[in-house]
């Protein structure tokens, strides 16, 4: 399989998946590297693919993801100690926490990918942290972030809001 059509099948591949898929496992399945992904990876973004990557892996993502569904903002501001807790109240109410964002001094707007929607990718993403060893982007910001959720109905972004809001972890 040459680069091309091993980039058509890695398009394939996330088109197909509802599940982020991380590189080791494209590359398992494609039996090649996993530096060769990461650079077949690249090559789709600049050819105008929107690839995102997330903790566990890659996703597609397309305007189709987003149907039937409202996309909110909301700014917030607490220690690392209430990540977990902050993640576990939004993907309690049935929605996604797509990315983290914090405006820094230097390079401006930071965005994360996050894509977590259940206590199990809360958990995962808490693990990884630990396990890296690294502070999360809100360090830089002194707790001040701002999340994109995706909610299937007004009101579980209303509920989010409100107890987020008597956690004390709203800006």
């Amino acid at each position: 399989m040459n680069g091309l059509e091993r980039r058509e099948e890695i398009i394939n591949i996330l088109k197909n998946d509802t599940k982020a898929i991380s590189g080791t496992n494209l590359a398992n399945e494609l039996n090649v590297s996993r530096q060769l992904i990461v650079g077949d990876i690249a090559l789709l973004r600049a050819s105008g693919l929107n690839i995102i990557s997330t903790p566990k892996g890659y996703i597609l993502d397309n305007k189709e993801n987003n149907e039937g569904y409202i996309i909110k903002t909301i700014a917030c501001k607490h220690s690392k100690n209430f990540i977990e807790d902050e993640l576990n109240v939004i993907v309690d109410e049935g929605a996604t926490v797509v990315n983290v964002i914090v405006e820094h001094g230097v390079y401006g707007q930071i965005t994360g990918d996050l894509h977590v929607s259940s206590r199990r990718d809360v958990k995962d993403f808490m693990e990884k942290l630990k396990l890296e060893d690294t502070n999360p982007l809100s360090k830089l910001t002194d707790g001040i972030h701002l999340h994109t959720i995706r909610c299937r109905h007004e009101e579980s972004f209303e509920e989010i809001v409100n107890i987020l809001r008597e956690k004390g972890y709203l800006y």
